[in-house]
């Protein structure tokens, strides 16, 4: 009895181990699919914002998951930061429901740190600044020459007014 307890917890102890890690590691271009299998959607990148416990997928701007009502939206107009001077626009809910992501984005304050996981780098930006804007549909912002990191949702206290956190790269690391 005692051998048969010690085998399934060489078994269980390292699949439980293994699950740990992969849900809190950093997302990379490695990905191994089984011959004949159909891979889910692999997202692109990864938000982790660890102030306001974010820490969210980002898919392909043509991904049935690159939705506000799904996950954290890559909006269209955004540069990777794998190019000089980029713009990454990012949207999400704000509210009560299991798909507000963003709803502690306004507790963000100046130099809080956002980490942002792409093409193997990890990209650290730092708050510049939050503003509220009129909620029309699009998102006005004075481009610097710097790599920014633009976060926006509804605004909590004001039904037509959005929020608007900007962000830039202060380091860039290889993962």
């Amino acid at each position: 009895m005692l051998k048969k307890l010690f085998l399934v917890s060489l078994i269980v102890i390292p699949i439980i181990t293994l699950s740990i890690r992969n849900k809190n590691d950093p997302i990379t271009n490695s990905y191994i699919v089984k011959e004949g299998a159909v891979p889910k959607e692999v997202p692109i990148a990864q938000l982790i914002i660890d102030k306001i416990s974010i820490n969210n997928y980002i898919y392909s701007y043509d991904s049935i998951n690159n939705t506000v009502e799904k996950n954290v939206e890559l909006l269209a107009g955004s540069t990777f930061p794998d190019k000089e001077n980029s713009i990454v626009f990012l949207a999400a809910h704000s509210g009560n429901s299991n798909i507000s992501y963003f709803n502690n984005l306004d507790r963000l304050k100046k130099k809080d740190k956002i980490i942002f996981y792409y093409k193997d780098y990890k990209y650290e930006y730092s708050v510049d600044y939050l503003m509220s804007q009129e909620k029309d549909g699009d998102i006005e912002i004075n481009k610097t020459s710097k790599n920014q990191l633009i976060l926006t949702t509804c605004s909590t206290t004001n039904k037509n007014k959005q929020l608007i956190v900007s962000s830039y790269l202060v380091n860039k690391y290889k993962i």
